[in-house]
């Protein structure tokens, strides 16, 4: 068994249909999502029924897959993220607004994985895992050897045997009675400083978790979300990485 576990797709289509192309050549078997497939870009729609079609065995829910869903007032968002929030409200369909609201916030896999969008605590909190004091606190909550997580747009992996360690990964060789904590990185909108599209395959059979990243077309990426009306500045980050 092979698994893609994608997060953070953020309604860039350019990105998710590489993304898929390259889990198809990797021979992926199932897909897991840590959520927000919504949210800064500008096909939710399209992105939205994609994941849906590959028919995950598990979605989690992401902060802006929460707002999207609702009509709350936005709060804690930067005014480039409330405006692509409240743009994306406008754009969904009913029951795909149902079906982002019904979406749980963490999901277990029998006693070996977890998946979280934010941290394990309190994952309606929208918390981040930025470094290996955040996620111990997270590991503290983990029951399973393993949990992939996003948020942060940044793919890191913490390891707990004793004391927690982590930091940039390509590659991780899982080992018997350790904790791994790992965020799968953004297909949609990397902040770590390289635009391609990340997402991270998993075998449990091997014990092997892998970071891919995979070239898009961001300049028609950038082209929709100018068309969109949606901040100059989302567009621009795509070039960047941040």
């Amino acid at each position: 068994m092979k698994y893609a576990v994608l997060g953070d797709v953020h309604a860039n289509l350019e990105a998710l249909t590489a993304v898929l192309e390259k889990a198809r050549e990797l021979g992926v078997d199932s897909y897991l999502c840590i959520g927000d497939i919504v949210g800064y870009n500008a096909n939710p729609q399209e992105c939205l029924e994609m994941v849906r079609l590959l028919n995950p065995e598990v979605v989690t829910k992401g902060n802006h897959d929460e707002q999207a869903s609702s009509e709350t007032e936005l709060v804690g968002f930067n005014p480039q993220a409330a405006r692509a929030i409240e743009w994306t409200r406008e754009q969904l369909r009913e029951d795909q607004r149902l079906w982002l609201a019904a979406l749980p916030y963490r999901q277990t896999i029998g006693a070996r994985l977890t998946l979280v969008h934010a941290t394990l605590d309190m994952p309606h909190m929208w918390g981040y895992v930025f470094d290996k004091y955040s996620a111990e606190v997270c590991l503290g909550y983990q029951f399973t050897q393993v949990c992939f997580f996003g948020h942060t747009h940044v793919p890191l992996a913490f390891e707990k045997y004793g004391t927690v360690n982590g930091g940039r990964y390509d590659e991780i060789r899982l080992q018997a009675n350790h904790k791994y904590l790992i965020n799968v990185g953004s297909v949609g909108q990397p902040r770590d400083g390289d635009p391609r599209a990340a997402f991270v395959t998993y075998s449990p059979d091997d014990r092997l978790v892998q970071l891919h990243r995979v070239e898009y077309d961001i300049a028609t990426a950038q082209q929709k979300i100018l068309a969109a009306g949606l901040p100059e500045r989302l567009a621009q980050r795509l070039g960047v990485g941040r």
